[in-house]
């Protein structure tokens, strides 16, 4: 169902994922340099942000199958939270564009939780009405 509330919470999430992209791909070549680490580190910020958007995408193309969202939205918290991981261990200084990084991330995964809590409050409220038929 697209007019339910997990959908506006599934294009939050998939808003802050382009928008993270475009800022650190389109917006300026040398935004990357930044994190003052080496090249492998530069590459597994892209490749983190594409995989979480292409997990957000599928969840909110599956709005039919509603397991295998839960099952996208879970993989995708999984997700965010080996980069934050990552990201909290690897960087030697932590400036504002890491802090603000770090925070959309941590704000996609209360995005994609509520997702999960508003889907499972619908499979709850399809199964009492079908429970009463």
């Amino acid at each position: 169902m697209l007019y339910r509330i997990q959908t506006l919470y599934l294009l939050i999430s998939i808003f802050i994922y382009s928008n993270l992209i475009y800022f650190l791909c389109f917006l300026n070549k040398n935004i990357m340099d930044f994190f003052e680490c080496h090249f492998f580190f530069k590459k597994t910020i892209l490749i983190f942000l594409i995989i979480c958007l292409f997990l957000s995408i599928l969840s909110f193309f599956f709005f039919h199958k509603k397991k295998l969202q839960i099952f996208f939205n879970k993989i995708n918290i999984l997700t965010n939270t080996i980069y934050e991981g990552i990201l909290f261990f690897s960087c030697s200084k932590w400036n504002k564009y890491t802090l603000i990084m770090f925070l959309f991330f941590i704000l996609c995964i209360c995005f994609l939780y509520l997702t999960n809590r508003a889907i499972k409050k619908d499979i709850k409220l399809i199964n009492s009405i079908k429970r009463i038929r």
